[in-house]
């Protein structure tokens, strides 16, 4: 392994239940003047929050699908005080004094509903449906769900530079824990492989959305001088397609579909690759029935060749969907720890490389099927058992060849097929 273990641990806070629980009690919070549904949505996040760490482990960095817990989580790693090492990478953060005025209650509510829907910062829309010209040969570099700062995404970065040479270097979207202005800075763009691609491009995640999207559209934009959160490039075989899939949770607006539409029009022959944050299908996780309805015109035609996406924090390699004739790709494991499912491990396996496992799981109702990424993660020091590996992707396009590879942290390369 080129880069140590220890490379990949970190000064950046890590959000735990230890961290709720050591808070100022509710009883002396001033929860007197609040509201029983108050209290009530204030103990949901503890909730979610205990979910995750039965998941995850008491000392692992954990991402919480849920605005209100995240949005909290931000509010502590960034106004309380940094404690002891985590063995496995980050420092534990703490309630600062006091962080909360004496009003445990109050202070959460105010964080919860510092953002909302409503006033989230508007989509920054392409100016045309023109899409920006690639060559004929290349590569690119693909990571998702990378913004932790920890683990194996300072790995991945680290090898992604080293390697170098990219046309572009793309995040599919997620940086933890709701993408805060200081979040984007330390935890993204402080690790950014910058000088390894000539274009630098940025998906919109749902974490990017729990603080409304403001540092996402105002400052990682500009600093990867991004005019849009959707856009496409193309060459004279090939389209790559960027979606925002988040700021309309999940799905896409009326007004993106038709700038997709009108830019494939365009297209004539080229064969389309799509990439976006949330999937519109899983074998292992939830579905995306909106995403399928905004752009069944396209899939009942079979007109997308590839469509690559993170959300879920695994590496997912599916099978041709029966229906849809298109090969859909999960890379979400750029940062976040994954506990190894059950399910993954017990099934079959279909190849070893590098002391990391692919296994066969069947097709269901809602998916075809895959191979899973599994294996013990080294760079979660203590519990490198419990968790699947981390990684990207890279795509290498020749003329009407495109070539995807991918590579463990380190980057060494664990996959490789050509997709045409």
């Amino acid at each position: 392994m080129q880069k140590s273990i220890a490379d990949s641990k970190s000064s950046l806070p890590v959000v735990t239940l230890r961290t709720f629980s050591k808070a100022p009690s509710v009883e002396t919070s001033g929860v007197e003047n609040t509201g029983n549904a108050d209290l009530a949505r204030y103990e949901r996040v503890i909730s979610a929050v205990a979910e995750e760490t039965s998941k995850c482990g008491a000392d692992i960095f954990i991402s919480v699908q849920d605005g209100d817990a995240s949005r909290i989580q931000s509010a502590i790693a960034e106004g309380g005080n940094l404690g002891s090492p985590l063995q496995s990478g980050g420092l534990e953060a703490q309630f600062g004094e006091g962080l909360t005025g004496g009003d445990l209650i109050g202070w959460a509510l105010s964080i919860m509903d510092h953002i909302g829907a409503k006033n989230w910062r508007p989509i920054i829309r392409p100016p045309d449906t023109t899409a920006d010209a690639l060559p004929n040969s290349g590569r690119m570099a693909i990571l998702s769900d990378w913004g932790t700062g920890l683990y194996g995404a300072p790995a991945s970065a680290a090898s992604i530079e080293r390697t170098g040479g990219y046309e572009i270097v793309w995040h599919l979207g997620d940086v933890y824990y709701s993408g805060t202005q200081r979040e984007i800075r330390s935890r993204f763009l402080d690790l950014w492989p910058t000088g390894a691609g000539k274009i630098s491009r940025a998906l919109n995640g749902n974490h990017e959305m729990y603080s409304g999207g403001y540092a996402y559209f105002d400052t990682l934009l500009p600093e990867f001088c991004q005019p849009s959160s959707y856009f496409a490039f193309q060459n004279d075989h090939w389209i790559f397609v960027g979606l925002d899939t988040a700021h309309t949770e999940h799905d896409l607006d009326n007004e993106q579909v038709s700038w997709l539409m009108a830019v494939l029009r365009k297209a004539g022959s080229r064969k389309i690759v799509l990439f976006s944050h949330h999937q519109p299908y899983s074998r292992l996780d939830k579905q995306g029935p909106k995403l399928q309805e905004a752009l069944k015109d396209l899939l009942q035609m079979r007109a997308i060749t590839a469509w690559y996406w993170g959300h879920e924090h695994n590496c997912v390699v599916y099978d041709r969907h029966p229906t849809f004739g298109l090969l859909g790709r999960c890379i979400g494991n750029g940062g976040v720890p994954s506990p190894r499912y059950s399910e993954v491990r017990n099934a079959l396996q279909y190849l070893e490389s590098a002391g990391v496992r692919w296994m066969r799981i069947e097709p269901n109702d809602n998916a075809p099927g895959c191979l899973v990424l599994d294996g013990p993660n080294p760079y979660v020091v203590g519990e490198e058992e419990r968790f699947g590996p981390h990684g990207y992707l890279t795509l290498e396009f020749d003329g009407e060849r495109l070539t995807e590879c991918i590579h463990l942290p380190d980057g060494i390369e664990i996959f490789k097929m050509d997709i045409a």
